[in-house]
C-alpha cells in the first residue's frame, strides 16, 4: 500500500486505503430530520397500541439498547427484549413486531432526503480507485443502502451471526477486515460517534474519520473529522494514482 504521507501532513486520502468501513445510522445520512418525520408519521396513526405506548416502547427499546452497549454488548438480543417486555408489560413478540415497523421500516421512506451530501457518489468513487466498501451497523442495513441508492461490497450488522455484538465493541469491523482479507494498517472506519464507531476504531487498531455536522473539541493522531462527503475531491483525475484528499478540519 505504501506511506500515506496524505496523512502525515494533516490530510486524509480515504482512497489509499484498501477497505473503508461506514457506519449507517447518521454517518451515511442525518439521524434528526428522520426522527422529526417519524414522530409526526406516529402522532398521526391512531392504530394499536396508541399513540403514548408506541412512543413509550419505542424511547425504552432505544435507551435498553445504548445501556447494553455499555454494560454487554455481547449476545444482546435476548436480554434487550427481556427487559423491554418487563418494563412495557407487552409480550416479546409483539415488541419484536413494532420495533421492527417503526424502526426499521417506516423510515425508509424518509431516507433519502436526509442522506448525507455526497455520500453516495463518494462510496462509487471509493469502488472505482479498487476499495472494498463495507457497511457495519447496530441495525439492519440492506434495506436502508437500498432506500439510498447506494451499493456496497460487504454488508453487516449487529445481529449477524459472526458478529452478534454492540458498539463500540469492535466484532463487525474485525468481522468486515476478515471477509475483505485486510489488515487494520488498511483499513479507515466512518462513523458519526466518538464514543460507539471511534472507540471500536481504536479497539481494532483502525484509523476513524468521523462524519458530524459539529467539530470536535479534540481528535488524536489517527482520528479525523468531516461535516459531509462533498469535501472529497479527485487530487488529479487524469492520474493512475490520484486519490481523494480532505485536510482534518
Amino acid at each position: 500500500m505504501g506511506e500515506r504521507s496524505d496523512v502525515i501532513r494533516g490530510l486524509i486520502d480515504p482512497s489509499s486505503y484498501q477497505l473503508v468501513v461506514f457506519d449507517l445510522d447518521g454517518t451515511l445520512y442525518r439521524q434528526a430530520p428522520v426522527r422529526r418525520a417519524m414522530l409526526m408519521d406516529l402522532l398521526r396513526d391512531g392504530a394499536e397500541p396508541g399513540r403514548l405506548a408506541r412512543f413509550r416502547i419505542l424511547y425504552h427499546f432505544r435507551k435498553i439498547r445504548e445501556d447494553l452497549a455499555d454494560e454487554t454488548p455481547l449476545d444482546f438480543e435476548e436480554p434487550l427484549y427481556s427487559r423491554l417486555a418487563s418494563i412495557t408489560g407487552r409480550p416479546k413478540p409483539f415488541l419484536a413486531s413494532l420495533v421492527e415497523e417503526w424502526m426499521e421500516t417506516r423510515p425508509l421512506v424518509h431516507l433519502r432526503a436526509a442522506a448525507v451530501p455526497g455520500a453516495r457518489d463518494f462510496i462509487r468513487t471509493l469502488r472505482r480507485h479498487g476499495v472494498a466498501v463495507a457497511v457495519w451497523s447496530d441495525y439492519p442495513v440492506q434495506a436502508k443502502l437500498q432506500a439510498l441508492d447506494i451499493e456496497v461490497d460487504h454488508m453487516l450488522s449487529a445481529s449477524d451471526e459472526n458478529v452478534n455484538a454492540l458498539k463500540p465493541d469492535p466484532a463487525g469491523l474485525r468481522r468486515a477486515m476478515e471477509i475483505a482479507g485486510v489488515e487494520p494498517a488498511a483499513t479507515l472506519m466512518v462513523g458519526d460517534r466518538l464514543s460507539r464507531d471511534g472507540a471500536a476504531a481504536a479497539a481494532a487498531d483502525v484509523d476513524f474519520l468521523l462524519r458530524q455536522d459539529r467539530t470536535p473539541r479534540d481528535l488524536g493522531d489517527r482520528q479525523f473529522h468531516v461535516r459531509d462527503f462533498s469535501v472529497f475531491q479527485r487530487l488529479d483525475p487524469q492520474s493512475a494514482e490520484g486519490g481523494l484528499a480532505v485536510q482534518n478540519c
